[in-house]
Parts: C-alpha cells; structure tokens; sequence
C-alpha cells in the first residue's frame, strides 16, 4: 500500500506486477516478481510466495522512487 500511495499522488499512473521467474520443488518454490510503474520496471523482489515477492519488489521499488 505504501508503493500505491506513493504512486497516486500522481493521478493516472498504473501500477502492475510480473510474475519473473519460480524455481524450485511444488513444496519449496520462490517466485521472482517485478513491479511496473507506468510501464517501466521499478523493483524486483524474490519470495516463498508470489505476495512475498511483490512485497519485495515494492520495497525496492519504494526505495528507487524516493
């Protein structure tokens, strides 16, 4: 949320998230997500699950744009 708000404060910017790479066995995969921002890579992020690794790359993400 803190990627969103940060994000919104410019009106009509679009935030999506893409599934980059899983790896590993169906009882230990990591994903590898990338956050877009008004179509330009912003953060990427690795996880046990998809939400931890957009968490992740909203983090970096935030870090970039501030």
């Amino acid at each position: 949320t803190a990627l969103q708000e940060l994000v919104q404060r410019t009106p009509g910017k679009t935030i999506s998230y893409r599934l980059v790479e899983e790896t590993g066995p169906d009882h230990c995969r990591s994903f590898v997500m990338e956050v877009w921002v008004d179509g330009r890579s912003q953060g990427r992020g690795q996880g046990r699950s998809k939400k931890e690794a957009e968490q992740m790359a909203a983090k970096a993400a935030i870090a970039k744009l501030k």
